[in-house]
C-alpha cells in the first residue's frame, strides 16, 4: 500500500464516512452517501403523474395547475420523491459541504434519465443558477455539481455557465407559488452563449412549484432556445 492508501485508510478509521440520512458508519470505500438500507428509501418518481410538472395524477392528464397557465418549461421530470432519505442527501451537499454526495446524485439521476424517454435527447444541460452572493456564501452552485456529473454520464455537454441569476432574490421556501413567480420574474439571463435552436434541459436539486425552471426556460426561449424542459433530482409534492 503506498503513501495514499495509508492516509485514505487512517482517514476512514479516524473521521469514517456516515450515512447522510441515518449517520450510521459507511464501509470502507463505499461510494453511496447512503447505507443499503437508506438507498431503498430514495422513492422514485412513478406514474401516473402529471404530463407536465410530475406531480401525482389520477390518470397521468395535465394537472389543474399546469392547465390553468401557459408555461415556458415544457415538461418537468425527477429522480426521486423529496422525502426522508432524498431530502437528507440533497441537505448533505446543499448546506453541509458534502460534494462527493452531489456527484453520486447527479451519477443516479444520468441512471434513471432513460426512465423518462418523453424528455427527448437533449443538446445541452444547464444547471440553475445562484446569484453570486449566494454562490460565495456556500462556494459552489449545487446544480452545477449535478449537470457536470449528469452530462458526464450521459454524453451530454452542460453549459455551467450559461444562465446567471441577475437578481438576488428571497429563498423559495418562504413564498407562496404565487409569490414564488413573482420573486423570479425577469430574475435569470443568458450569458453570452448561443443556444438559438437548441434543445435545454435544466438541472436543479428540488422542485417544488416549478417556478425556478420557470424562470429560467423563459430566459433561454428568449435567446432562442427551441425546446426547454426542467430535471431535478427530488420532486416536493
Amino acid at each position: 500500500m503506498g503513501i495514499a492508501g495509508i492516509q485514505s485508510l487512517l482517514l476512514d478509521i479516524l473521521w469514517p464516512q456516515t450515512c447522510a440520512h441515518c449517520r450510521r458508519d459507511l464501509p470502507r470505500g463505499a461510494e453511496a452517501p447512503l447505507c443499503g438500507a437508506c438507498l431503498g428509501r430514495l422513492r422514485p418518481l412513478e406514474r401516473p403523474f402529471c404530463a407536465r410538472c410530475g406531480v401525482p395524477s389520477g390518470n397521468g392528464a395535465p394537472c389543474a395547475a399546469c392547465r390553468a397557465a401557459k408555461a415556458s418549461c415544457r415538461m418537468i421530470r425527477a429522480a426521486c420523491l423529496y422525502r426522508e432519505a432524498s431530502a437528507s442527501l440533497i441537505h448533505a451537499f446543499k448546506y453541509r459541504g458534502r460534494k462527493s454526495a452531489a456527484l453520486w446524485a447527479g451519477a443516479h439521476m444520468a441512471r434513471i434519465l432513460p426512465s423518462f424517454p418523453e424528455l427527448g435527447r437533449p443538446d445541452v444541460l444547464i444547471p440553475v443558477p445562484l446569484h453570486r452572493r449566494r454562490l460565495a456564501e456556500r462556494g459552489y452552485n449545487q446544480a452545477r455539481l449535478l449537470a457536470e456529473e449528469l452530462g458526464r454520464r450521459a454524453g451530454i455537454p452542460a453549459a455551467v455557465d450559461g444562465l446567471i441569476r441577475v437578481k438576488n432574490t428571497k429563498p423559495q421556501w418562504t413564498l407562496g407559488r404565487r409569490m414564488r413567480l413573482e420573486n423570479l420574474a425577469d430574475a435569470f439571463a443568458v450569458k453570452g452563449l448561443n443556444f438559438q435552436g437548441l434543445r435545454a434541459l435544466l438541472i436543479d436539486d428540488v422542485c417544488t412549484t416549478g417556478a425556478s425552471l420557470e424562470g429560467c426556460a423563459q430566459a433561454l426561449l428568449r435567446a432562442g432556445a427551441r425546446d426547454v424542459s426542467g430535471y431535478a433530482l427530488a420532486r416536493e409534492l
